[in-house]
């Protein structure tokens, strides 16, 4: 395979630039040729050229080349906003021209003690193979997620807690230590005596003397025109939110020590473990309050009653308001755009590290990206006696990233929202970048193609013997304003969404003609289900399986097993739809997702739906049994739970596959249901309390006689019953793990342990970590004495340790 090291780890690469800052000077040179009057109808502005270029990524040398091209997103976006306010404000349509005084402005897009805790190596007797882990896409790629077990100890975070929880033996478990993390910890992998923890840490959490403070905040200050038309100045802190990269050792279980603290400004997105290397993914999307997406108006523009002295006083507020914005964005430096980093020093200090060279080789980009965000890869080397760190960043736009155990996917938007704007010919389509990780040291570019529509998530993505096999949904997102539009042909422009499944391969060495670094397609499946949307995905082998949906759920099988020539197997309408898919078997599916409704058509999002597929015949798949859930109880005259008051039920399962645990040796799934209701007072009909149901739901799957069945339940419900407030936290059960002959069921509060046989309760533990947040009012006294108890109580142990709940449910947390 021809591939090539990348310097650092990702890849790097020269941008072919178009115009780069020569349009922001002609807007300054001559902003009135940028206004024109479209017959009449509003002020439209000359927006620049947006046209798809190559995806594949090439490396900056020049640092002022990467500094032009982020300049330049953020001038093309600033236009496109202010043109659509221009239109929504000026078009003659029922919404904007009804009155003056509607003004729109155009939004920017957004983008989400211990008890009888023991030190002795519980890791002497070797348990592989007799517990369950975290639930993950491809065999030997981790996952990262905020539960990890080695099957002796169970590593979780809750709430700003690291616990180390021990099982001595299945159907026992103690707490063995917590430690208290900045910020709040989100996931972590496990290598080892080693585990990475990645947190969020935001400006404003942070207490007012912590270090970090004076490096993470910028005083910046921009100008405008008040409604009086004078010129103000407004000053203000400008930061991003961090994430932080914990590397701790947990050699001691009763005493984990943090050997290294990295903070990168961006928001986390997710991590994989492979062969002893982390690769995280963060993306960093910067915003600059300097620059007005809208129009900046006189107070006096709303009293005026000509139109077209509105219109003469528009035009020459929306030049000013662009020279503003220009100056701004000329002001911008680079380190405006970078994530800038922060070290952990051995004293307890930080400092500021940089997260790129002099000439930016760390920086890639595909060919008129035009966008501004900036994806970055961290990769840290667990394996040897210091943890190696190295950085890389691709201009993108927020990406899905996928891994099998030789191959890194991201998978990104082509083209930003502002890009369709005006643009009715443009068609969504996705860039996938990969990359070779076979090797543990060293992360090689192989290269980048592009697919038609979007991506929905990472088991939309899968590499197979050097296969990648990608599904996407076209137009998922919709074109309301071309609905009744039609071509020259009288045939209409948009006829909904469509969905695909393409193959690629990598040139490598067949390459013969530059460049080289493409993913080419060599096969795809096209127009399957039209109009409606994939909604989950699953490659498994040689096959691919899809659900799609609109009002009902059809299943999909493709065969991939000539990449050259795929083709769709099968077919099977069923109600409802499956929102993860699982492989049992190769014979068999298992799969969740939400309910039909009361005729087979549409959604019942209510229940939570269990099904089990037969797909011995590719040709003929078949719904073996299905099983709808719900955590609810029926009430004494009441015939049905949606109206008795119960919020509709959820299960974190149909959304987040680490939720959905299968164990192969027992043929029992795990799946978390919760709920809630009011439960109001009788002598105060406006005082009520919440109920709470949160459960962990087993299922028996019967392999043999392709059915399901209810095996048992573990209920929760009285960790969060018990108190008299509205827990702004998660009062679902998040994660399950099987250890022998036992299943465990972690929440925010507890830990239950419960016999398979019988489902009888072995072991229970209180967990700290969750507490009232200091905005919530709950009615109590609590004399001076009692407060001054309770602060020395919560300074000491260790790392901060929460005070334990009293009674016999606390004695487990105390001792």
């Amino acid at each position: 395979m021809n591939t090539r090291p990348v310097t650092s780890i990702i890849v790097l690469f020269t941008l072919i630039s178009s115009g780069c800052l020569g349009i922001i000077e002609d807007i300054n040179d001559d902003i009135d040729n940028k206004i024109d009057f479209i017959d009449g109808e509003y002020p439209e502005l000359n927006l620049s050229e947006r046209i798809y270029g190559s995806p594949e990524l090439v490396n900056y040398d020049e640092c002022d080349n990467l500094l032009d091209d982020l300049r330049n997103s953020v001038h093309d976006e600033m236009m496109v906003q202010l043109d659509q306010q221009s239109y929504y404000h000026w078009s003659p349509s029922q919404m904007y021209l009804r009155t003056f005084d509607d003004v729109a402005l155009a939004e920017s897009d957004g983008m989400p003690g211990a008890s009888d805790s023991t030190t002795s190596d519980l890791s002497s007797n070797d348990r592989e193979g007799e517990f369950s882990g975290t639930n993950n896409q491809e065999s030997g790629v981790d996952e990262a997620d905020f539960i990890k077990t080695d099957g002796h100890y169970v590593y979780m975070l809750n709430g700003n807690k690291f616990l180390i929880m021990g099982v001595p033996e299945f159907g026992s478990i103690n707490l063995v230590s917590n430690l208290s993390m900045l910020g709040s910890p989100m996931q972590m992998m496990l290598e080892g005596d080693r585990i990475v923890i990645t947190s969020s840490v935001n400006y404003w959490n942070l207490e007012s003397n912590h270090p970090l403070l004076e490096l993470m905040g910028h005083e910046e200050s921009y100008s405008y025109y008040g409604s009086d038309g004078s010129l103000q100045t407004h000053t203000y802190t400008r930061y991003e939110s961090l994430v932080m990269y914990s590397v701790v050792d947990i050699s001691d279980k009763s005493n984990p020590v943090i050997e290294e603290e990295l903070f990168i400004e961006g928001n986390y997105h997710t991590a994989r473990l492979v062969d002893g290397t982390v690769r995280s993914v963060t993306h960093l999307y910067t915003y600059f309050d300097g620059i007005r997406t809208w129009v900046d108006l006189p107070q006096y523009y709303y009293e005026m009653e000509d139109p077209q002295e509105r219109m003469v006083l528009w035009n020459r507020s929306l030049r000013d308001t662009i020279n503003s914005n220009q100056e701004e964005i000329n002001s911008l430096t680079l380190e405006d755009f970078v994530p800038q980093m922060y070290l952990m020093n051995s004293d307890g200090t930080y400092s500021t590290i940089s997260s790129y060279s002099d000439n930016c080789s760390e920086f890639s980009a595909s060919q008129n990206s035009s966008v501004r965000g900036l994806t970055t890869i961290m990769t840290m080397k667990l394996l040897g006696e210091e943890t190696e760190f190295e950085i890389d960043h691709i201009t993108s736009r927020w990406a899905h990233v996928y891994s099998s155990g030789n191959t890194l996917l991201l998978a990104e938007p082509v083209a930003d929202w502002w890009w369709f704007w005006r643009n009715n010919d443009f068609e969504d389509a996705t860039n996938i970048h990969a990359f070779d990780i076979s090797d543990s040291n060293s992360t090689s570019y192989l290269g980048s193609g592009r697919v038609s529509g979007t991506v929905q998530d990472q088991f939309s993505m899968s590499e197979f013997q050097g296969s990648i096999r990608i599904a996407s949904t076209s137009d998922t997102w919709g074109r309301w304003w071309l609905d009744g539009e039609v071509d020259d042909n009288g045939e209409p422009i948009f006829t909904g969404p469509s969905n695909q499944v393409t193959i690629l391969h990598h040139e490598g060495e067949d390459c013969l003609i530059s460049p080289c670094n493409s993913l080419v397609q060599v096969g795809v499946v096209e127009n399957i289900a039209p109009n409606e949307t994939i909604w989950s995905a699953r490659f498994i082998g040689d096959r691919g399986y899809l659900v799609t949906f609109e009002n009902i759920d059809p299943l999909w099988v493709i065969d991939l097993s000539n990449p050259f020539n795929p083709i769709i197997l099968g077919e099977l309408e069923v109600p409802g739809v499956s929102t993860y898919i699982h492989p049992v078997n190769e014979n068999t599916l298992l799969t969740i997702g939400i309910g039909p409704g009361e005729d087979g058509l549409g959604l019942d999002w209510s229940t939570t739906q269990i099904s089990l597929f037969d797909v011995s015949d590719p040709t003929n798949p078949t719904l073996a049994d299905s099983m709808p859930i719900s955590p609810a109880y029926i009430d004494e005259n009441c015939e049905d739970i949606r109206i008795c008051g119960w919020s509709w039920s959820w299960s974190e399962a149909t959304y987040e596959h680490k939720a959905f645990t299968y164990w192969a040796p027992a043929d029992l799934l795990a799946i978390p249901l919760s709920t809630y209701r009011h439960v109001y007072n009788d002598e105060s009909p406006y005082y009520y309390n919440y109920e709470y149901i949160s459960m962990l739901k087993l299922i028996n799957v019967d392999l043999e006689n392709l059915s399901l069945s209810t095996h048992g339940e573990v209920d929760h419900s009285e960790f969060y019953d018990n108190e008299d407030n509205w827990w702004y936290s998660s009062t679902s059960v998040r994660r399950s793990i099987f250890m022998g002959e036992y299943i465990y069921a972690f929440s925010s509060l507890g830990v239950t342990v419960h016999n398979l046989s019988e489902m009888s309760l072995t072991d229970e533990l209180l967990i700290p970590g969750q507490s009232t947040p200091s905005w919530y009012y709950e009615e109590q006294e609590v004399t001076e004495e009692e407060s001054d108890e309770s602060n020395e109580s919560s300074e000491e142990g260790n790392e901060g340790d929460e005070p334990c709940p009293d009674g016999p449910e606390g004695e487990s947390c105390r001792d």
